[in-house]
């Protein structure tokens, strides 16, 4: 378990503006935004996205949403 106060100050380093909130899911960290699964081992998120768990259908991490240009479609 992450500790409260430290949830609220992470963001998902993939987001480029830094606004997607990272929440508590069993063993991992996901982002609001694009799903991404940052793992947690011995209570200590990794915040490597090369690491993280992809969301299902996303065959790299250039597919995320926040790696999109605006107006690249969904």
């Amino acid at each position: 378990m992450v500790s409260p106060q430290l949830l609220e100050s992470l963001r998902c380093p993939l987001d480029p503006h830094h606004h997607a909130r990272l929440e508590e899911a069993e063993d991992a960290l996901v982002c609001q935004r694009c799903r991404l699964r940052f793992r947690i081992k011995d209570g200590i998120p990794s915040l490597i996205p090369e690491d993280a768990i992809l969301p299902p259908d996303c065959p790299d991490l250039s597919a995320l949403p926040c790696q999109r240009p605006p107006g690249a479609g969904s």
